[in-house]
């Protein structure tokens, strides 16, 4: 088993070394005006994360063959039937109202599109964990809870945002927000400091990592309704910890949307 579960790590090195130094060449390229993305496609051929053909990052077989979570527990407490995706209890202690998750991190390609996404830089990888979303929530059959609400992605601190260039949370947002018409605030909320990669502790760390990490901008408009949303969701303190400053700030709704959990 430990020698199965080495050579799939290093496959998925491997992948994940080549995805690298397309990505690298791509940039090399954006100054390029003459054919950048036909040079590029030629040399790096889009793979799909699923099936590793040469069809894009995620093709449309692939992407049916994701399996959506269906039975919901509280994605705080485990808590089991709860279709709301949060107990009473948890939601009375943390101020929110529904948690909506796609599908499951582990055992399924779909990490590997998220780790891309944040670790490889892959922009464009957002767009496929965006449908993921949207796919979700139509058959939840969420879309009318979506129409008077603000999208509100996680923020990154401001020192992790100029590593990366972009906030993954963010991209997730646009995106979303395009396909039900509906406002992005990336203003609301704040990191008020720099915390430790959540991946990387337990969850005894993780809460105490991520308290009083954020802080409400009181110079803009406080929506009735506000979705938080961001890439993963594990233990939930990062949706709480955000969620206790907009119901500080008056904020009578809250949803907590992600791609995966786990």
């Amino acid at each position: 088993m430990v020698g199965g579960l080495s050579l799939l790590a290093a496959k998925k090195m491997k992948f994940f070394n080549r995805v690298s130094l397309e990505i690298v060449f791509r940039k090399a390229f954006n100054s390029v005006k003459f054919a950048r993305e036909e040079i590029c496609d030629y040399i790096f051929p889009k793979i799909c994360f699923g099936c590793r053909e040469e069809v894009g990052y995620l093709c449309s077989a692939c992407f049916d063959k994701i399996k959506y979570l269906t039975d919901f527990s509280c994605f705080l407490c485990h808590r089991p039937n709860v279709v709301s995706g949060i107990c009473a209890d948890c939601s009375k202690q943390s101020g929110i109202d529904q948690i909506v998750v796609a599908t499951a991190y582990t055992e399924n390609f779909v990490s590997s599109l998220v780790e891309g996404l944040k670790y490889t830089f892959i922009e464009e990888l957002a767009a496929p964990l965006a449908n993921i979303l949207i796919k979700q929530i139509s058959r939840r059959g969420l879309k009318n809870s979506f129409s008077q609400s603000v999208l509100v992605p996680i923020p990154l601190h401001k020192k992790r945002l100029l590593e990366r260039g972009f906030n993954q949370a963010e991209e997730l947002a646009k995106l979303v927000a395009l396909k039900y018409d509906i406002q992005v605030d990336t203003r609301l909320i704040q990191r008020s400091r720099a915390t430790a990669q959540q991946a990387k502790l337990s969850r005894a760390e993780r809460l105490e990592n991520m308290q009083g990490a954020f802080g409400v901008n009181h110079q803009v408009n406080i929506p009735s309704t506000v979705i938080l949303i961001d890439d993963v969701l594990t233990t939930g303190t990062t949706f709480v910890e955000a969620a206790k400053c907009l119901r500080s700030a008056g904020v009578r709704k809250i949803i907590c949307l992600a791609v995966c959990h786990g």
